[in-house]
């Protein structure tokens, strides 16, 4: 028998046969197979194809002597920040600690970016747009967007490993029904247990990878997407009034990040297609990955620091959307206050309507109108957060899907096993007390 019919389909533990019951049983989660549902199970399985994720990179290329002939690098003796700038560059300024570069050197054995796409905004644009970002944002402390002071803007392209890849993949959900019943004495509660298998194909263009150690992921992230089809040939001109990160992350490295948004991207595609159960979730997954491609590019981006009570904030805008992202900073005090006014509005209308129609039930109305006004109150706070807070990793790559390139050509779903709980229902003479 294959190994993997041996494995429990639920938590993965060893089966083993009982005789009693001619089942195939689990002694670690106590699910129960039948020899039948166990074999279509595992030849289901036995499709899923072998793990494949690695990355073709032969388009990467390096710098011809020429090439090189355009281009300086100009190091950063305070943070360690190296830099590449046109040939005709004397003198730049570190665009992440600001300290003055004057010492430059030969570009050496260095990758050519593939792709740059050029700024399309400047500096005025970035201005109003970070501007227009501190308006309605009710956390804000009302000093900040006054006081604060803009210490920097500059124009830097940020290194990017820039990916490509079609996706075969099969996906494993576990998901669940509810059944509620009620008699005379219980409340019941039935959960079917089921796994489910999603197959198909689908692809991604250009999912972007900071290549910049210095350069937040997250930060980076939050400024997508990238349309890369105005990204052009590279060209040192494009450099002119511009200074370009060198990158210090290598292929390798950013090949898990990519292969993780692949996997991300193709869950979440599949488990579109599961419908009709009361919760889902993703169990594992398999990919094999072709017609991969893996280049070098550079991409506009806007950095500023601000300055507020001696704390220095960052932001960073797309060169080419004006798209922006930036943590900002939240007052305690309207935090507090935004809490409470939904808080007690819930909490107030819930026990003004059970003492207007059942004043027995008055101490369970104001524990019930308490307990519904803290959740709510805490989502609104944690969504206001949020978007005081907009630097995330960014979840899958939606943003990258290949149009018209999802095709799910394989489903199956196998119910596991069910558990029902009860729970003792009170009679209507406690329930007024």
């Amino acid at each position: 028998m294959p190994n993997l019919q041996l494995k429990c389909p639920c938590c993965g533990g060893t089966l083993e046969f009982d005789n009693a019951s001619q089942d195939v049983v689990c002694p670690f989660c106590d699910s129960h197979f039948s020899p039948d549902e166990l074999k279509e199970y595992s030849d289901a399985m036995a499709d899923v194809p072998q793990e494949d994720t690695s990355w073709d990179e032969s388009q990467v290329q390096a710098f011809t002597t020429e090439e090189k002939e355009g281009i300086k690098i100009y190091s950063c003796d305070s943070c360690g920040g190296e830099i590449m700038v046109e040939e005709t560059t004397s003198s730049t300024i570190c665009p992440y600690c600001g300290n003055n570069l004057l010492v430059a050197k030969e570009l050496s054995g260095d990758l050519k970016p593939n792709r740059v796409i050029p700024f399309k905004n400047d500096k005025e644009t970035v201005q109003a747009t970070l501007k227009k970002f501190f308006k309605k944002k009710i956390l804000l402390p009302s000093s900040f967007s006054k006081d604060s002071t803009i210490e920097e803007i500059k124009p830097l392209y940020v290194p990017f490993w820039v990916f490509d890849a079609d996706v075969d993949g099969v996906v494993n959900f576990k998901g669940e029904k509810y059944e509620r019943w009620s008699d005379s004495q219980y409340d019941y509660k039935k959960v079917k247990y089921y796994s489910i298998v999603r197959g198909g194909h689908i692809a991604f263009d250009h999912i972007p990878v900071d290549g910049s150690k210095k350069m937040e992921d997250e930060l980076m992230e939050s400024i997508e997407p990238f349309d890369f089809s105005e990204a052009v040939e590279f060209n040192a001109a494009y450099l002119a009034g511009f200074a370009a990160d060198r990158y210090d992350v290598s292929k390798d490295e950013t090949f898990t990040r990519a292969t993780q948004r692949c996997r991300e991207g193709t869950e979440i595609a599949f488990e579109k297609d599961v419908v009709g159960y009361s919760n889902v979730r993703v169990d594992n997954s398999n990919l094999k990955l072709s017609n991969t491609n893996a280049l070098y590019a550079l991409y506009p981006v806007w950095l500023l620091n601000t300055k507020w009570k001696d704390k220095n904030y960052r932001f960073a805008v797309n060169g080419q959307t004006d798209k922006i992202a930036g943590n900002l900073p939240i007052s305690p005090v309207r935090a507090i206050l935004i809490w409470l006014l939904p808080f007690l509005i819930i909490a107030g209308a819930f026990i003004g309507i059970m003492a207007a129609v059942n004043s027995e039930d008055l101490v369970l109305g104001i524990l019930f109108g308490i307990l519904s006004g803290a959740i709510v109150a805490t989502v609104i706070l944690v969504l206001l957060w949020r978007i005081n807070k907009n630097v995330r990793f960014q979840v899958g790559a939606s943003s990258y899907t290949r149009p018209n390139s999802l095709n799910i050509d394989y489903r199956r779903s196998f119910f596991l096993y069910s558990k029902t709980t009860k729970t003792r229902r009170q009679s209507e003479s406690n329930r007024k007390k």
